[in-house]
């Protein structure tokens, strides 16, 4: 760390207060304040000496008063720096550490970020610049680069079976902010309620409930979310692979929740998040192709090449496109050029479904490796949920508190997570086990080491 520029250094002086006691203070306040971070690599003392406007020996005997105090470290033809030692009690308290990282992570909601086509992605990223008129390096158009809404379009119609008009798509910086986008469009439109599966993550429930809305839980089966009972403006729902427990929506439920939903003049959201991993089975269609005017429709990249990217995407029924377009600019102005343009690239050249399937042959088989050591070291518990995606749902008995499991299971080393902190009403109990992140050759031990946690 280095600060070359001091013009945040103002030499107020108090009465009586030499120059260089001035400056000492000032220094030493900005160190004890935290401005001033260990390791940070001070100007020298000639070059902070013409920016302040004074002599070169107070800035030097200031230096030296601070080295003899323990606040900076002095060394051998180089610039100052802060100390740790002088600062360790004097930040302002940190935020609480995450979690270590454990011996075996069945995180089930990120991929495996080491498959991400680093090669390719960087080509298509310089390739974007290296071609871009200058226009691309202006504000650009707040729904996202045409050419990523029109390769989406194309792609969603081919693979998902979406009706996608590029007009009616806007590219927002992952999944979560297109849900964000959808609940502010809700509120902005007077929606009052928006009904979500019970269980599924509690960061959809608290994105909705901080836009002002009511939220409440329908209840998920192995045919999906079920229909009867629904009431509200707007229903999300993740029919090809619903989250945690595994189910696909069944076809007369999908026919149930569209006609439900042109009843009543809601709107359905598909979170359609993992649908490009299926193994064995063919695709469901997605929902918003058989209803495109009662559907709003939300895909991300996160899963299948990066969460870092923060791509994501939502298509629109035409009616909303011009209130989501108002509400974008006011969150961002608009999602960055470039990284639409490099998907787009992938798209178009085919690389990005090239990637995609030898992705899915390493999920699938990490899939087919944790299914069989469950059965070998925890027999007696039934695995639910088709194959897909990157999780599992492992069913616990009934009166087993799934959260002390999950603690117990932290405890050794094996990062799950619990199937009631997903639920807002008793869904059972069970552990959720992600295998996006578990190399295939550590599946065995890494259920091994959760059986002997379990017992």
């Amino acid at each position: 760390m280095a600060t070359d520029d001091a013009s945040w250094l103002h030499l107020d002086r108090r009465p009586h207060e030499t120059l260089r006691a001035a400056l000492e203070r000032a220094l030493r306040e900005a160190i004890a304040g935290g401005v001033l971070r260990a390791g940070t690599r001070l100007p020298s003392s000639r070059g902070l000496a013409d920016r302040l406007g004074v002599s070169r020996g107070v800035t030097s005997e200031a230096y030296a008063r601070l080295v003899g105090q323990g606040f900076l470290e002095a060394r051998a033809r180089a610039v100052p720096v802060v100390a740790e030692v002088g600062t360790a009690s004097r930040h302002p308290a940190r935020a609480p550490e995450p979690l270590g990282r454990p011996r075996f992570d069945f995180t089930a909601t990120t991929p495996d970020v080491a498959l991400f086509p680093a090669s390719r992605w960087v080509a298509a990223l310089r390739g974007a610049i290296a071609q871009a008129p200058p226009r691309s390096f202006d504000y650009g158009d707040l729904r996202g680069e045409v050419q990523l809404r029109e390769a989406l379009a194309d792609y969603l119609g081919r693979v998902r079976g979406a009706a996608v008009d590029p007009a009616f798509v806007v590219i927002v910086q992952g999944a979560a902010q297109g849900l964000d986008l959808l609940a502010r469009v809700l509120a902005a439109r007077g929606a009052r309620r928006v009904v979500l599966n019970d269980p599924g993550l509690p960061s959809q429930w608290d994105r909705f409930a901080e836009a002002g809305l009511e939220v409440a839980g329908q209840p998920v089966d192995g045919d999906g979310m079920q229909v009867d009972g629904l009431r509200g403006e707007a229903v999300l729902t993740t029919p090809a692979h619903q989250f945690p427990t595994g189910a696909v929506l069944s076809g007369p439920r999908r026919r149930a929740l569209l006609a439900w939903g042109r009843a009543e003049d809601s709107l359905l959201i598909e979170d359609d998040y993992d649908a490009e991993f299926r193994y064995g089975q063919e695709s469901v269609r997605a929902l918003q192709g058989l209803g495109p005017e009662h559907v709003a429709y939300v895909g991300t990249a996160s899963k299948t090449l990066s969460p870092a990217l923060r791509i994501g995407w939502v298509v629109l029924p035409a009616r909303l496109v011009d209130e989501a377009v108002r509400l974008k600019n006011l969150l961002d102005a608009g999602s960055p050029t470039f990284p639409q343009l490099a998907l787009a690239s992938l798209i178009r050249s085919g690389d990005y479904e090239r990637h995609l399937r030898r992705v899915r042959a390493v999920y699938r088989h990490r899939r087919d490796r944790l299914i069989q050591a469950l059965a070998t070291h925890l027999p007696g518990l039934p695995v639910e949920g088709i194959a897909a995606g990157m999780h599992v749902l492992l069913r616990l008995p009934p009166g087993v508190d799934d959260g002390a499991a999950a603690a117990r299971a932290e405890r050794a080393g094996v990062r799950v997570a619990a199937l009631s902190a997903f639920a807002r009403a008793a869904p059972g109990r069970g552990l959720v086990l992600g295998f996006g992140r578990i190399p295939e050759e550590h599946v065995e031990a890494a259920v091994a080491a959760l059986a002997a946690a379990l017992s």
